[in-house]
């Protein structure tokens, strides 16, 4: 009996095994179906809206992030001679600076990453992973902390008749801070959540307090002799408002307490909280995201859960094992096909984008003109934008000023370039980001 004959035959005998497996499983579903129907039914359709709610978000990042920094890029046509970006500048409500820049926001909190860390995906850039903080010599208290405010609102107290509580209990921690801690507001940032690149692809939902504390390095004595920078590892944990459980047992206090207790530089509150899983994150925007759709939807898919939570408790069957496969199975195949099925038709839409661009280029003039070239740049079109909104008048009375004349000469002069490429820029950038190494320093190659 040759080889081949063999091979055919454990083949053979393989495959009646897997039929033999596949009956049986098809009647173990089918025996089961009446417990397990309306499971599967729920799982699949959260697992359709999860799937095509995480592509979204997925999706949306390079949109974000290339809005943020196209405005930080923008906003440096108006800063004075030798000064910095106006973004930069802590304004008012509270007076601390604000965050922007998704390739600079490590810089800004004074973190860097090891040595021989490296990336090439900007999502990672932003990320909380292997963030370190050098620790002077000299420092007398070896602990630090760090807080930014995410907020919910794209100009916090816009508004003062209609502030957000939690954004006006952030200026009254601030203040207060001011008065009785030794820190004062020093140690904090904040965000507007509304179009921000990190606030997305933290996972965090505004408002939110976001804590950074270092883990002070243990030294021997040949270390401590040692010139090599200290680099105490960062740990980050994450608190969305309003807090779940009260801070003092028995008192639920008002959003200012809250703050106030968490933040405060004798509470050990936040140890309190695991270190940030962005998991554990996107895993609660996604019950967030269900339970709205169970209140929107009350008599269709809010009944359908009330029934599946009733029908399975009825049998005691919540943790038993066909149905915990049922439930996370039917989703996870549901969740796939949205979520990979919009991946594919959005690069079936990128695919077609990019051909009509091509064949407009093609079929347009190879010459153009310069306000052509301005007019197709996005920081070129925002610095436009903000000449027409001026009048003459007011471009007549701004350019009376000493800043406001070297302004609009910058603007009008720089709108009449004929070489502006703000998206290569940017792709610089990135390229520079992307190589800064742990001691902070930009590597060229």
């Amino acid at each position: 009996m040759g080889l081949p004959v063999i091979i055919s035959y454990y083949l053979r005998c393989g495959w009646e095994l897997i039929k033999l497996i596949l009956r049986a499983i098809k009647s173990v579903f089918f025996l089961t179906l009446p417990l397990t129907i309306l499971t599967i039914i729920l799982s699949i359709i959260q697992g359709l809206v999860l799937g095509a709610w995480y592509h979204g978000k997925s999706a949306n990042h390079p949109d974000l992030f290339m809005n943020n920094m196209m405005t930080v890029k923008t906003y440096e046509w108006f800063k004075e001679p030798g000064g910095q970006n106006p973004l930069r500048i802590p304004r008012a409500p509270y007076h601390i600076q604000q965050l922007h820049n998704p390739l600079e926001w490590t810089k800004e909190l004074d973190l860097v990453r090891p040595r021989d860390w490296n990336t090439d995906n900007v999502g990672v850039l932003a990320s909380f992973g292997n963030l370190r903080r050098r620790r002077r010599r000299s420092e007398r208290y070896l602990n630090w902390h760090h807080w930014i405010y995410l907020s919910a609102n794209e100009q916090p107290l816009n508004e003062t008749w209609n502030a957000d509580p939690w954004d006006k209990a952030f200026l009254d921690l601030l203040e207060h801070r001011d008065r009785h801690e030794h820190w004062g507001r020093s140690n904090f940032h904040y965000i507007t959540c509304p179009g921000s690149f990190l606030c997305d692809i933290w996972s965090v939902s505004a408002p939110a307090l976001i804590h950074f504390t270092n883990e002070p390095i243990q030294r021997n004595a040949t270390q401590r002799r040692s010139m090599k920078p200290i680099l105490d590892p960062v740990s980050v944990r994450v608190f969305e408002l309003p807090l779940k459980d009260p801070v003092i047992p028995g008192i639920f206090p008002s959003q200012f307490e809250q703050m106030r207790s968490i933040t405060a530089s004798n509470s050990t509150y936040w140890e309190t909280r695991d270190k940030y899983s962005n998991f554990d994150q996107v895993r609660g925007q996604a019950l967030k995201v269900l339970k709205k759709m169970e209140i929107k939807y009350p008599s269709t898919y809010g009944r359908l859960v009330w029934l599946e939570d009733k029908w399975v408790n009825l049998w005691g069957s919540e943790d038993v094992t066909l149905v915990v496969m049922s439930r996370h199975s039917s989703f996870i195949a549901a969740a796939s096909s949205t979520y990979f099925g919009g991946r594919a038709w959005k690069h079936v839409q990128n695919w077609w984008k990019s051909r009509e661009r091509s064949q407009k280029k093609e079929d347009s003039s190879t010459l153009q003109l310069a306000t052509d070239k301005a007019a197709d740049d996005p920081v070129a079109r925002q610095l436009q934008k903000v000449l027409d909104s001026l009048s003459e008048e007011d471009k007549e009375k701004f350019g009376k000023t000493r800043r406001g004349g070297i302004l609009l000469d910058r603007i009008q002069n720089g709108l009449e370039k004929d070489d502006w490429n703000s998206r290569e820029d940017l792709i610089l950038d990135i390229e520079d980001a992307l190589k800064v190494k742990g001691n902070g320093k930009v590597g060229r190659g």
